[in-house]
């Protein structure tokens, strides 16, 4: 995991100092956790993030996961192997109390990619919980600095290093993710967890610690590409990172076989703190927890796509029908765009809805709109597919509506490569191994172009606004993410080693955490 840029600050400091509600992190060993942060790639790290190493002595890391239950992480399968060394990347970066793989376990599916990993023995901190994959920007990255850092405050090689993401399409398992602007993700990064959130708010203060879920890097889907002229980078290609599209695993679509270990995982949190007593955390799209509803019609509203250029876009509108949603359903949609001559291998692309609003418990009937885009010459197929609980179950479509089924033969026909711009991959290529184009802006598109589309926030609490910006360098939206962090408590539940959260101990774990970096 790489940045490109610096900058720093003492907020923490000051934060801890000032605190009126001795907000301060869990333990000692989580100081790491609350240092200032840099541009790009930052020593934060989320509680659940483990690290894998082959053995007691061996560094760097081989690789990431994320802690499911006290005894209990996920992993890349390629990656897992018993016997293996595991700890936590808050403490000292997975340096200080450890575990050893005692059993793997991995899904029944031949083309599975990723394992349970059981250990011998608790490491502390904090469970992830299991989220739904919306299509949009925010995420975390978390992962293993791949060089030494530039400043003062940058994590060095082989410690613990998160940037932020853009999740831009899908598959049937696998999302693809962009670094943000000035980052990259490397081949240390496999197995790094993606969170699609990090906190929630109670009364203006954010509560954090641990991670929602969606993911977890399994590999590159292409070199990164110079956006003067879309090739590829060499010197990214041989180091083995890039700034390009990543492809991440959905443990959603695996939540039967993560329940039967860490059934937890599926759960609110509970927090149980000086000032948050028996507090339940439930992050924005907990994977099942009170996300029900019904799509009862669907249907893609657009008559005809007119011919397109290698890589022009085709808007296209739906109409869709739900009911029966609880407090947490959330209504998705995604524009699939395929090969003729393969058209079970549909990309998904987000899908926005024309309003906003979601009428729980009513039925209503929502109308949406996006776009879709191809590299390749060739002639494709286009559908859509829509959900009324985040994703957990998909409705297919075509022009006809559901009461008949779906059928390719009432997809939406477009030839793509019939104006000027000539092929530039081989008409075979299917769109969904292909790399999909980079967001023209990765890190934080304006809401009002035309051409963002993306999942809406379902919640209320905390959330990805609190660290995203609107302004195009990173440097900014890390520096937001960390002015409000600054006023965070641990999330740590009952059970954990707890501070007394008095302001006095807040700042010396702020001195102690500004200190030990350079150790």
């Amino acid at each position: 995991m790489r940045s490109a840029t610096t900058a720093f600050g003492l907020s923490l400091l000051i934060a801890a100092a000032s605190s009126l509600v001795g907000c301060a992190p869990a333990d000692d060993e989580g100081a790491d956790e609350a240092q200032q942060d840099v541009t790009g790639g930052t020593s934060a790290i989320e509680s659940p993030v483990v690290y894998l190493f082959e053995g007691a002595n061996s560094l760097p890391p081989k690789c990431a996961g994320a802690l499911l239950g006290e005894k209990v992480a996920v992993t890349a399968k390629a990656c897992a192997k018993p016997g293996m060394v595991v700890g936590r990347a808050a403490n000292k970066d997975g340096k200080g109390t450890r575990a050893r793989i005692a059993a793997v376990h991995v899904p029944d599916e031949a083309d599975a990619d990723i394992a349970v990993i059981e250990l011998d023995r608790g490491i502390g901190g904090t469970r992830a919980l299991i989220t739904h994959a919306p299509l949009r920007d925010g995420y975390t990255i978390n992962g293993i600095a791949s060089a030494d850092g530039a400043g003062f405050f940058d994590p060095d090689k082989g410690e613990a290093s998160s940037i932020k993401g853009r999740m831009t399409s899908e598959t049937e398992k696998h999302s693809t993710v962009f670094p943000a602007q000035g980052s990259q993700l490397c081949a240390s990064d496999l197995g790094a967890p993606v969170c699609s959130s990090t906190g929630t708010k109670i009364a203006g203060f954010n509560i954090r610690g641990t991670c929602g879920l969606t993911g977890l890097v399994i590999a590159a889907e292409g070199a990164a590409a110079d956006p003067a002229n879309g090739q590829a980078d060499p010197a990214a290609a041989a180091a083995e990172c890039s700034a390009g599209a990543w492809k991440v695993v959905q443990l959603g679509r695996y939540a039967d076989f993560l329940r039967a270990f860490a059934p937890d995982a599926f759960k609110p949190l509970v927090i149980d703190k000086p000032i948050l007593r028996n507090f339940p955390y439930v992050p924005e799209g907990l994977w099942g927890y009170e996300s029900g509803g019904t799509v009862t019609e669907c249907k893609i509203e657009t008559a005809k796509l007119d011919p397109i250029a290698a890589g022009g876009e085709a808007k296209v509108t739906a109409k869709v029908s739900f009911k029966d949603m609880e407090a947490r359903s959330a209504p998705f949609g995604r524009f699939g765009i395929a090969l003729k001559s393969a058209p079970t291998k549909m990309r998904w692309l987000p899908a926005r809805a024309a309003a906003a609003a979601t009428k729980r418990g009513a039925a209503f009937d929502a109308t949406f709109e996006g776009i879709v885009s191809a590299l390749a010459d060739g002639e494709y197929v286009v559908a859509f597919r829509a959900s009324a609980n985040g994703g957990e179950a998909w409705t297919q479509c075509d022009i006809d509506g559901i009461a008949n089924g779906f059928s390719v033969d009432k997809t939406l026909e477009l030839e793509v490569g019939a104006a000027d711009k000539p092929a530039e991959t081989p008409d075979d290529a299917k769109p969904e191994d292909a790399e999909p184009p980079a967001p023209a802006d990765t890190t934080a598109p304006s809401s009002s172009s035309d051409s963002d589309y993306s999942d809406p926030s379902t919640s209320d609490d905390a959330s990805d606004d609190d660290f995203r910006s609107d302004d195009e360098e990173g440097e900014v939206a890390v520096a937001k993410k960390k002015k409000t962090s600054s006023n965070g408590c641990s999330a740590s539940p009952n059970g954990t080693n707890a501070s007394t959260g008095l302001p006095l101990l807040g700042l010396a774990l702020g001195v102690a955490a500004f200190v030990r970096r350079r150790r």
